[in-house]
């Protein structure tokens, strides 16, 4: 059976939450990449010993089309190649860890495709529930400090004083929230200035959703906590969308319905592996 491969979700979350390969990141952030790598090889290691690991299958193809794409973005097979070994990797660790990402996706497939399609009855009532709404959408941003108190800057006191300090920035000094979510926020989003994109309602951390759709545009919202950690929320913008026809949104919404249903399966999925683990 595949092992999942630290070196390799070590570079991606150094990629993800910092931009640089393990190797460039200052001793504060390597450890933060560490830590989530690491968090990342234990639930890889419970998805692949379930059920629907066990059952999950890659062909050898898939795996070479996913190391073939991630070639392609070098400027040669060499770079590529060194890349590779700086990282502690070499081409068939990449390939055995791709190998081990795609059945934790095909197992994680099974679990969606429990989802059952919403009937009519229930895309009627989630139409006419959003309807009152005017199909409102709010354009964010946002800044994460995560508690982990593994790490003393991110005990859950220093994680509130660090995310205080970047609220006082934004709102006392009048910084600007892209340039403070790309320096001090600890989602891979501050790449692009802590961007989520339109958001609807219910989409969002209950504690985020019901901040951001009671904010005028352009407000900072207060510390926030959801499981990820602390957050800031900056509304944008307030797109309403006009009012459509039940027929032309029927599809949409019960689209959108099995897919809510589909993450729900799969979180209550990976809750029962943690709770096994603990058991």
């Amino acid at each position: 059976m595949r092992q999942p491969s630290l070196p390799y979700n070590l570079l991606k979350f150094s990629l993800q939450i910092y931009g640089r390969k393990p190797g460039e990141l200052e001793p504060d952030e390597y450890d933060v990449a560490q830590s989530q790598a690491k968090e990342e090889c234990a639930l890889q290691s419970k998805i692949l010993v379930s059920e629907q690991g066990m059952k999950a299958a890659v062909p050898k193809q898939a795996v070479d089309s996913a190391l073939a794409a991630m070639a392609q973005r070098y400027e040669s097979h060499q770079s590529f190649e060194d890349d590779l070994i700086s990282s502690g990797l070499d081409k068939e660790s990449m390939a055995e860890a791709l190998e081990v990402e795609l059945l934790v996706e095909a197992a994680i497939a099974q679990i969606a495709a429990q989802a059952e399609l919403p009937s009519d009855k229930e895309v009627t009532e989630a139409f006419a529930a959003c309807h009152g709404h005017g199909f409102e959408r709010r354009l964010a941003r946002h800044i994460l400090i995560t508690i982990n108190d593994q790490f003393p800057e991110n005990s859950r006191l220093a994680a509130m004083v660090r995310i205080s300090k970047v609220r006082r920035l934004a709102v006392e000094a009048g910084t600007d929230f892209d340039a403070l979510a790309a320096r001090f926020s600890e989602c891979p989003s501050s790449i692009q200035g802590g961007t989520i994109g339109l958001v609807e309602r219910g989409k969002l951390y209950a504690s985020l959703d019901e901040s951001l759709f009671s904010m005028e545009v352009g407000e900072v919202s207060e510390v926030l906590e959801s499981p990820m950690g602390f957050h800031l929320i900056l509304c944008e913008k307030i797109v309403t969308e006009a009012e459509d026809t039940f027929d032309k949104v029927k599809e949409k919404f019960r689209e959108k319905m099995l897919a809510q249903a589909q993450k729900k399966e799969i979180r209550a999925w990976l809750a029962s592996l943690q709770d096994a683990d603990s058991c």
